[in-house]
């Protein structure tokens, strides 16, 4: 009878304080009330992918080790590319120098959980390569390709300097994209998200990573309309 009232204690406990953390993974500014829609701008994808594991890939995709991160990350850029093009009727693609000179900020999402990308300077617009103004952009900061991925291992400041554990049987090959959407015009985050993409794989292909970068920028413009106010 003791023991069984321990244990009921401890439940309690548990559901009052919490056995378990779980946290915010997007952040929308106050004034963020629209999405943006038909046209978009974007910028520093040409400098965002990484891909983790690389003999994993290289072995499978027939590449060499040498070129692996080269090819797949250049591929993987274009697929994301095409897949915002299909989303929207103008997109602006922002060359690299258009954020490069801009210092690296650390944002908060939530207790744990931070994201670091190059933000354009207080009273600074980014112009594209036309000279025009875009009033929106949607900055992708960092996108990790892996398989099976945690984003908590990457972004969570508790545990990232844990080391992860790479599993010998692979279920899914993951894309963990950090980005903002920053008001080009006030110069502010509207909106901020970290998003884990699983894509299941037996044996792993072109196609798949395809696959794998158009649900992630799926992921993202649902996120972006599910953040407006």
């Amino acid at each position: 009878m003791r023991n069984v009232l321990v244990l009921m204690i401890a439940i309690l406990a548990c559901a009052l304080v919490g056995c378990s953390q779980s946290f915010h993974w997007s952040k929308a500014h106050p004034a963020y009330h629209k999405a943006p829609y038909g046209e978009l701008a974007v910028a520093g994808t040409q400098k965002a992918f990484v891909l983790t594991r690389t003999p994993w890939f290289a072995n499978r995709l027939n590449i060499s080790n040498d070129s692996i991160q080269l090819q797949v990350t250049a591929l993987c850029e274009k697929y994301a590319l095409d897949e915002l093009r299909g989303g929207y009727a103008k997109l602006d693609i922002l060359p690299a120098s258009a954020i490069s000179h801009f210092p690296e900020e650390s944002q908060k999402i939530d207790e744990r959980i931070f994201l670091k990308g190059k933000l354009p300077e207080q009273g600074v617009v980014v112009k594209d390569s036309t000279g025009n103004v875009p009033p929106v952009i949607l900055l992708i900061h960092e996108v990790i390709i892996g398989t099976d991925l945690k984003r908590e291992d990457y972004f969570d400041y508790s545990l990232i300097h844990n080391e992860a554990q790479t599993k010998k049987l692979v279920e899914n090959i993951t894309a963990i994209v950090s980005y903002t959407l920053w008001d080009n015009i006030k110069q502010r985050p509207l909106f901020n998200a970290i998003d884990e993409i699983q894509h299941p794989v037996k044996e792993l292909t072109l196609e798949d990573m395809n696959s794998l970068m158009k649900e992630m920028v799926q992921q993202i413009r649902s996120n972006l309309y599910l953040g407006a106010k």
